[in-house]
């Protein structure tokens, strides 16, 4: 029988959890870092677009642990709307205590194909879509580059044929040629 004494050390273990918490039911692999990257990603919540959304901003974008904010539509809420003006100004908030307090210099929008928000707020289908969420995308660039000037704003919209997904940055003239 082994003792106490004889266990091999592990470094999780001794961890003061306190009294009111429960051990632990998993530890990461992953550890700490606490460095801050700088960058936030505002995309869609779609559980289906999330592996692809993280492989774009870190093999093509270069930013490996950045902030994401994931919501239904994703930069659709800083549009205004005549319906969603909470939406509008909850987002509004909480970017500018993200941009203080996380030090941000870069945010990314991206929009998808196919997103249910669009469908429901239209009333189209996916392709129909499409020439309103590029729209929006420019409309909040432009919307976040005057609220922060010292901040880099980038938006794309990530495509889905059959099994391939593909990102497309969305620049001013794509928007409005």
């Amino acid at each position: 029988m082994t003792s106490p004494s004889d266990a091999p050390s592990l470094p999780w273990a001794s961890v003061d959890l306190g009294p009111l918490l429960p051990m632990s039911v998993y530890t990461c692999h992953e550890t700490w870092k606490p460095a801050r990257i700088g960058a936030l990603a505002l995309y869609c919540s779609d559980g289906r677009w999330g592996e692809a959304f993280d492989e774009f901003c870190h093999k093509r974008l270069l930013i490996p642990r950045y902030d994401r904010w994931a919501v239904p539509g994703g930069p659709a809420w800083l549009v205004p709307r005549e319906t969603g003006r909470d939406l509008y100004q909850a987002t509004r908030t909480q970017l500018d205590f993200l941009v203080r307090v996380h030090q941000l210099e870069r945010i990314v929008l991206i929009a998808h194909y196919g997103c249910a928000f669009y469908r429901e707020l239209l009333h189209q289908p996916a392709d129909d879509c499409i020439s309103v969420q590029l729209d929006d995308l420019g409309t909040v660039r432009t919307t976040l580059r005057a609220w922060f000037p010292e901040i880099q704003v980038e938006a794309y919209l990530a495509m889905q044929r059959g099994k391939s997904l593909s990102f497309h940055q969305v620049s001013d003239e794509s928007v409005h040629p």
